[in-house]
């Protein structure tokens, strides 16, 4: 072929390349998932796991339609504690978050139709009394009307806390494919969820944590878990092409946690708590 030629087809094939070289993510090897227990029957469908005050336990809660309830377990599948969350409902709650102060943030935000008008998070004191304040908020780039059934990407089942805001991550329910990352703030009122970024994400997005020491975002779907690096004292949490652990057998898998900086909690909806070590 002449050189020529050879430089002609390399530039037709350019756009190609780049479009299937925009997401590289680095697999790592299966075998770190391992089961710790089955969760104690009042927790029928775990969705949100978070770390609670004494050491080796942790907040739960279950899924849409539920008791606004919050369960405190072990590691064991032991049921501590039962919590209820005064002046809250439980539309379709889908993830726990907890800030620097000890509040707990419950996301109201589960959305599969992408239809809510009602979208909250509740802000939880747990000491001195169990108090309740109310963050709602809408999508800055929610389009007016009805959403196309291939552009519905405004379900967001995973947020965690970061230096006074909340980021939530979509669940695209649409043709794309895409993870949208917002930022809200973390006080009580009303509020717009601003768009940060979005990254090409294969798999639906069901939880989200960042490590204690803020290095390693973790961003559950069904069968893997993205790990995603972040520079220090950066908040560009999906701008690095993220390291794939996949998940065997783990079912449908709903509620991550950075137990520390080296162990992962995993709940599913089938009721088991695993442990991933990296």
């Amino acid at each position: 072929m002449k050189q020529s030629s050879v430089f002609k087809t390399c530039y037709l094939l350019l756009p190609i390349l780049i479009l299937f070289s925009s997401f590289q993510p680095v697999y790592a090897p299966a075998g770190n998932l391992s089961r710790l227990a089955k969760l104690p029957r009042a927790v029928v469908e775990s969705s949100g796991l978070e770390l609670a005050d004494a050491p080796h336990t942790y907040w739960t809660h279950n899924d849409a339609g539920n008791a606004p309830v919050l369960y405190q377990i072990n590691e064991q599948g032991k049921l501590l504690k039962e919590v209820t969350v005064p002046n809250a409902s439980n539309t379709d709650w889908e993830d726990l978050t907890k800030d620097n102060a000890g509040y707990l943030y419950i996301g109201d935000m589960g959305n599969n139709s992408n239809k809510r008008k009602d979208l909250k998070i509740y802000k939880v004191a747990l000491k001195g009394g169990v108090k309740t304040q109310e963050i709602k908020f809408t999508y800055e780039d929610l389009p007016a009307g009805k959403i196309a059934k291939e552009d519905r990407n405004f379900d967001c089942e995973a947020f965690f806390w970061h230096g006074g805001k909340l980021y939530l991550i979509s669940k695209d329910r649409g043709a794309s494919r895409y993870a949208k990352l917002y930022a809200l703030p973390d006080d009580a009122g009303t509020h717009t969820a601003r768009l940060v970024t979005k990254k090409e994400l294969p798999g639906m997005v069901t939880s989200a944590d960042l490590s204690p020491d803020g290095r390693r975002l973790a961003v559950l779907t069904y069968g893997k878990l993205y790990l995603f690096p972040v520079s220090k004292g950066s908040t560009q949490f999906l701008a690095q092409q993220p390291q794939v652990l996949d998940l065997p057998q783990s079912g449908q898998v709903e509620a991550v946690l950075f137990k520390d900086n080296r162990h992962l909690l995993i709940t599913n909806e089938e009721g088991t708590l695993f442990k991933y070590t990296l």
